[in-house]
């Protein structure tokens, strides 16, 4: 499989080469449009490595297919087992979708992230890995990230991409309760596009503050 990648660098990146030990997952909250427009508007001060959209079409804003990591601006606080700030090890790949709670992931976006995985376990040996893969979620659920969400498949993403490596567990911290609540937004969503769009990006902020009122609860 041959997937043709958009390059469209961003100036919202470190110039030095990273370590790649992790690769984290988003989900954009905002169509391909906004997103592009967020991540090239050095004002946001946000970035990811790569962008692929509905139909499987991949952008690469940050440099990180040909063997070579810039240190993308993803992550942002965040912590893995004692590893904190990911940033200065990882690569973010951003899928196009308004709440990964809310709505399922395309085929394409599979066949894609398979596609990329293959050049990734070739350039980055840690990458090879199941356990070095990861969500954004799981890395800053305690300040109300919440993607990729509960409609990603990692048991189907990690069949396809490490089919004889045992599977780590991913669970989502979106709770039951605030996904079925989240669903019945769709009911509400605006027609145009240029609404629709800024109207999911709200609802995925209230989702991020009500996941970090509930970290914080717990804790």
């Amino acid at each position: 499989m041959t997937l043709n990648v958009n390059r469209v660098k961003t100036a919202n990146r470190d110039d030095w080469l990273i370590p790649v030990d992790y690769l984290v997952i988003h989900y954009t909250a905002v169509d391909l449009k906004d997103t592009l427009d967020i991540f090239m508007n050095p004002e946001s001060c946000v970035s990811s490595h790569l962008v692929i959209d509905t139909d499987g079409e991949i952008y690469e804003l940050v440099d990180c297919l040909n063997g070579h990591a810039y240190r993308g601006w993803h992550a942002g606080v965040s912590e893995w087992e004692g590893v904190q700030g990911l940033n200065d090890c990882s690569i973010g790949i951003e899928l196009v979708n308004y709440n990964g709670n809310v709505f399922p992931f395309t085929e394409e976006q599979y066949q894609s992230l398979h596609w990329v995985m293959a050049r990734f376990k070739e350039h980055y040996p840690n990458l090879r890995n199941p356990e070095r893969v990861i969500g954004h979620e799981h890395i800053a659920g305690f300040r109300g990230k919440a993607d990729p969400g509960v409609l990603f498949d990692w048991s189907r993403f990690y069949q396809e991409n490490y089919p004889t490596l045992t599977a780590p567990l991913r669970p989502a911290v979106c709770p039951k309760a605030l996904q079925e609540s989240l669903m019945q937004l769709k009911e509400s969503e605006p027609e145009s596009q240029a609404a629709k769009s800024q109207f999911w990006r709200s609802v995925s902020l209230l989702t991020e503050t009500t996941v970090r009122l509930i970290e914080e609860a717990k804790g």
